[in-house]
């Protein structure tokens, strides 16, 4: 075996890179350094070539973590954009977990912008195979609706279980209570 094959293309060496840097911008993000995660973000999306197929998956997965932290940052209509790209090319390539990923971000935009009809609508999108538990740090994955509740209050969120809600309450109470008064 001739060491060409044992090393990685150029275009793996670049994935793996930009991979690298937005481990580290999802770690600034969540201690609050937004600012400097964003920067992370954008250095490892000059590394990555959107006209190569196989970058296509780590695309959606920066541009749907680069929403997040301008959704974490309040800045809806950037997040807005980031997580439709990442949506549009994980439908093109049928990324199931991806896509589910990225409407459930998108509903909570609208949420956040008291548009709880749209969000609504936008979770609804992927029943009833593909939706996500509206608490965020849930770690279940995709959920059918039937393994699913309904918020008693707004009816836009959906919980996979009580404790998912109850842990998820402090964050939605303003948006839930807003859309009840």
């Amino acid at each position: 075996m001739d060491s060409s094959s044992l090393s990685s293309s150029p275009d793996e060496s670049a994935i793996s890179e930009a991979m690298t840097l937005a481990g580290k911008a999802r770690q600034l993000d969540a201690r609050g350094s937004h600012y400097e995660a964003e920067r992370f973000f954008h250095r490892a999306l000059e590394l990555i070539d959107p006209s190569v197929p196989t970058s296509h998956a780590t695309l959606a997965s920066i541009w749907n973590s680069l929403g997040e932290l301008y959704l974490h940052m309040g800045r809806f209509d950037e997040a807005e954009q980031w997580f439709t790209k990442s949506l549009d090319i994980s439908g093109s390539i049928r990324d199931l977990k991806e896509i589910s990923t990225s409407r459930e971000n998108l509903a909570r935009v609208q949420r956040a912008q008291s548009e709880l009809l749209k969000a609504k609508a936008l979770k609804m999108m992927g029943a009833p195979d593909d939706m996500r538990c509206g608490n965020y740090s849930c770690c279940r994955g995709l959920l059918r609706t039937t393994d699913l509740c309904i918020c008693g209050g707004c009816k836009a969120a959906f919980y996979c279980s009580h404790s998912c809600q109850k842990d998820d309450y402090e964050r939605h109470k303003r948006y839930c209570q807003h859309e009840m008064s």
